[in-house]
């Protein structure tokens, strides 16, 4: 069973510092409820780079894996195949796009 949705906000920041912190393993934690444990390779954002996350809940700890299938610095584009606990995977697209007045509309999807 799939489910699709694309969930967009507008953030009050320059483009410029969004693609910074989305391409950034240790940014990570700034946007995801997660503590980044290494990327493979190390660096920015890349095709083919493995990101290794753990998260927690209810005093558990629960591994994240994202694995970086594309980049695209011009268009501000990142697609992640992330895998989450129980099984679950997430295909998602990332895009950014500047709003006006140094904002961002970042969409998820």
């Amino acid at each position: 069973m799939g489910l699709s949705v694309c969930p967009s906000a507008v953030v009050a920041a320059p483009l410029d510092r969004i693609w910074d912190l989305l391409t950034r393993p240790e940014g990570f934690d700034k946007w995801a409820d997660a503590t980044l444990v290494s990327a493979e390779p190390d660096g920015t954002a890349q095709p083919g780079q493995k990101v290794h996350l753990v998260t927690g809940a209810l005093g558990l700890k629960f591994a994240v894996t994202i694995d970086v299938l594309d980049t695209d610095p011009e268009d501000h584009r990142l697609h992640f195949l992330v895998h989450l606990p129980f099984g679950v995977v997430n295909d998602e697209t990332v895009t950014m796009a500047g709003a006006g007045e140094g904002s961002t509309v970042v969409r998820f999807g």
